[in-house]
């Protein structure tokens, strides 16, 4: 009978010491009971955020169906897409320019296709095809560029390390564009919650990688904007734009006017 137990949880352990802790850790945890051992602790906390850190770069991909399936792109910025797309890239042409193995970073490779297309399907509902077909080509060019020899290798560290400030200033846009409009529009919550879940990742591998630096402090800033943008994606639910709201008030004045 134990042995067939040990048959049933020797998978559970396989995967906790594959993927979460040495076994040193699950002695300590499981054995003693010993749960609040610092280090351990650490190192549990940071291989899940890594692996939730995984899971957020799929967070386009409900911005995407929620573009498609609503028809529109009401309420988001362009400019904001915009600069996600820029800092995903600087990442990936980093990446190739140091010979990284593609399994450190194909996964970005298809939040590339993935931002792109918002950045498509925005202008396209606003009536702009062409300008974001062309918009695309355009950046598909300027990536080629990026991470061929022809980009300075030190112009590539330098984006790689403004990156950080230039997802901080499109999460202040996309703020902005909210608070502007009294509503969040097309804009997926499930995308902004998995893209605060990620940050939140990032700021404890930053914090462990190298202490409460310049770089930590930005990643800390870029993660309270995702946080302001999952705040008001809760404040706003359900909520008009204010021009819209406008409008609709406007009409209901042409009405009663009418029937007087």
């Amino acid at each position: 009978m134990e042995e067939f137990e040990e048959e049933q949880i020797s998978p559970l352990k396989s995967f906790i010491l594959t993927y979460l802790l040495p076994e040193k850790c699950y002695q300590l945890f499981f054995h003693q009971l010993h749960l609040t051992h610092g280090p351990c602790v650490r190192m549990v906390l940071g291989k899940v955020l890594a692996m939730w850190s995984l899971v957020s770069l799929l967070a386009p991909v409900p911005q995407v169906w929620r573009l498609v399936r609503s028809g529109s792109s009401e309420g988001l910025s362009l400019v904001s897409a915009l600069l996600d797309l820029l800092a995903v890239s600087a990442h990936v042409a980093f990446c190739v320019h140091h010979g990284f193995p593609i399994g450190a970073w194909g996964e970005s490779v298809c939040v590339l296709v993935l931002l792109a297309l918002v950045m498509f399907l925005i202008q396209h509902y606003r009536g702009n095809s062409l300008t974001g077909g062309v918009s695309v080509v355009v950046y598909a060019v300027f990536l080629y560029l990026l991470a061929s020899p022809l980009t300075p290798q030190v112009l590539i560290s330098e984006s790689e390390e403004w990156s950080v400030l230039i997802v901080i200033t499109s999460r202040l846009i996309q703020v902005g564009c909210n608070y502007s409009n009294g509503s969040t529009g097309q804009l997926s919550g499930v995308c902004v919650f998995l893209q605060f879940m990620g940050s939140l990742g990032r700021v404890f591998g930053s914090i462990q990688d190298s202490g409460h630096s310049l770089r930590s402090q930005a990643v800390v800033l870029a993660s309270c904007g995702s946080a302001v943008l999952l705040l008001q994606v809760l404040l706003f639910r359900n909520r008009r734009p204010v021009g819209e709201e406008r409008e609709r008030g406007r009409d209901g004045e042409r009405e009663r006017k009418k029937e007087e």
